[in-house]
């Protein structure tokens, strides 16, 4: 590989210029370090970035630990997360946890190991003692999910608003039997997303049918089961409370024929390309999931230039960013029914 001492043979100048060139040093003049680093480029000189972390003691590396690549939801975060880390300097290094403790660990670890300056982590249900026990040595925010274990900054979704809206929506259209399809109530957002779907009912003076809540967001498995328990109890509309559950939902829906909004409405989760295919045009609820993910970046970098460690530093923050409605084709008033509010 082509080292220090080779650039500086090349242009005739010390290793020690080109070392100080490199790193940005006032010393050298902007000229030479102009030419240092066009020498650098073209004859493909890579940095030693061990040998560069013990001098600066930071990595320029950070570690976005997400539960699911597949998941619109956390493909869009992704892409947000990697490109403001770039612009502001850092290489950001994916790590998948599949929302398995012991997988989180072992991924949490290997970030911990290549002496990351940061993590943006999006917890899995129950994570490990070890795992938490990283994190807290580690700089870094919860997005999405929180893992009560951990004060630590938090950046995510207003979660009741966005099942309250959705119901209040199907209420205020006549139905009264209404499916929740949803995550995990042991997770941060399923409880409050379900939350969300209660509190419209109560505003509403309407009462919940138990039998219609399904707490076990559908995947390629378990949807076509899920789907056809929830079918088999006549409800009027269905609040799906998950991005994955949402594209299994409508596909369901579709494989099974059932018209919609015809015979049953649908509110979507998360306003994802991957379901703009779909007929009727979903009404759904459009998350900013670019603006969350964004906002924890900027503030990671300037809790990492600030210290980790510096007393003035927030600890325990909580931001959360409003959800907005948006109604298509999929949603309409039940047969027979009348509208709410109509005279």
């Amino acid at each position: 590989m082509v080292t220090i001492k080779d650039i500086a043979e090349n242009l005739g100048v010390a290793a020690s210029t080109v070392g100080r060139a490199l790193s940005q040093d006032s010393r050298i003049s902007a000229a030479t370090r102009a030419r240092v680093a066009q020498a650098a480029q073209d004859l493909g000189y890579v940095a030693h970035s061990a040998a560069r972390q013990m001098r600066s003691q930071r990595s320029l590396l950070v570690g976005l630990v997400i539960p699911d690549v597949l998941n619109a939801f956390y493909s869009t975060a992704a892409q947000a997360i990697s490109r403001s880390f770039d612009e502001a300097g850092y290489q950001t290094v994916l790590s998948i946890s599949e929302d398995k403790p012991e997988v989180e660990l072992r991924q949490v670890r290997s970030l911990a190991e290549a002496r990351v300056d940061a993590i943006v982590w999006v917890p899995t249900v129950k994570p490990l003692a070890q795992t938490v026990t990283y994190m807290q040595a580690i700089t870094h925010v919860q997005l999405i999910r929180r893992c009560s274990r951990l004060r630590s900054d938090w950046f995510g979704i207003d979660d009741v608003a966005t099942t309250c809206q959705a119901t209040e929506h199907l209420l205020e259209l006549g139905h009264q039997r209404i499916a929740y399809v949803g995550g995990p109530r042991s997770l941060s957002t399923g409880e409050s997303r379900l939350k969300g779907f209660v509190l419209a009912h109560e505003a509403h003076a309407r009462s919940v049918d138990e039998s219609l809540i399904f707490c076990d967001a559908p995947d390629a498995r378990s949807g076509p089961q899920v789907l056809d328990r929830l079918l088999s109890l006549a409800p009027t509309a269905i609040v799906v409370a998950t991005s994955r559950g949402t594209e299994s939902v409508i596909e369901g829906l579709s494989a099974r024929g059932v018209k919609v909004p015809e015979q049953i409405s649908v509110v979507g989760f998360n306003d994802s390309p991957a379901v703009s295919w779909w007929g009727p045009g979903l009404t759904t609820m459009r998350l900013p999931v670019r603006e969350v993910s964004m906002a924890s970046v900027d503030f990671l970098v300037r809790k990492m230039a600030q210290g980790r460690h510096d007393p003035s530093a927030v600890v325990g923050q909580m931001t959360q960013y409003p959800p907005a409605l948006v109604a298509r084709g999929s949603t309409a008033a039940p047969a027979g029914a009348q509208p709410f509010g109509a005279t």
